[in-house]
């Protein structure tokens, strides 16, 4: 269970370092990639902050898995970040400002982190209190 737990908190770090380079190093890039037309100056701006975060919780996942009972507050906050980015993504696909095509994979890869996380997640061996 915990080695499955590893696994998962490696790879959910790893893509979401990936996504985080994009966003510093290629916004414009990335945004046509999935759709997105050029936006405003300030844009990459906003999606190079964005990287950062993704970047700096990737790196800190990928370093605190080694011990995951240790610190479980990280696969819970894996778990939230995964489920509130799926919640805000069908928000904005089912508002219309974003169709599908565009958006579509962030909820279905983030529903899946989720669920990998809550299979693996190490119920009987957590710490109470």
């Amino acid at each position: 269970m915990i080695k499955g737990l590893k696994v998962v908190m490696i790879v959910w770090a790893v893509v979401g370092i990936l996504f985080g380079l994009g966003f510093v190093f290629a916004p414009n890039q990335l945004g046509s990639m999935f759709g997105f037309e050029k936006g405003p100056a300030y844009v990459p701006y906003f999606l190079a902050l964005l990287g950062i975060a993704y970047i700096v919780g990737g790196v800190f996942v990928i370093i605190v898995a080694r011990d995951p009972l240790k610190n479980i507050m990280w696969v819970q906050l894996a778990i939230a970040w995964s489920l509130l980015d799926a919640i805000a993504a069908l928000c904005f696909i089912i508002r219309g400002n974003v169709n599908f095509s565009q958006a579509g994979m962030v909820p279905i890869i983030d529903v899946i982190f989720v669920v990998a996380f809550l299979v693996f997640y190490p119920w009987r061996k957590t710490p109470v209190g």
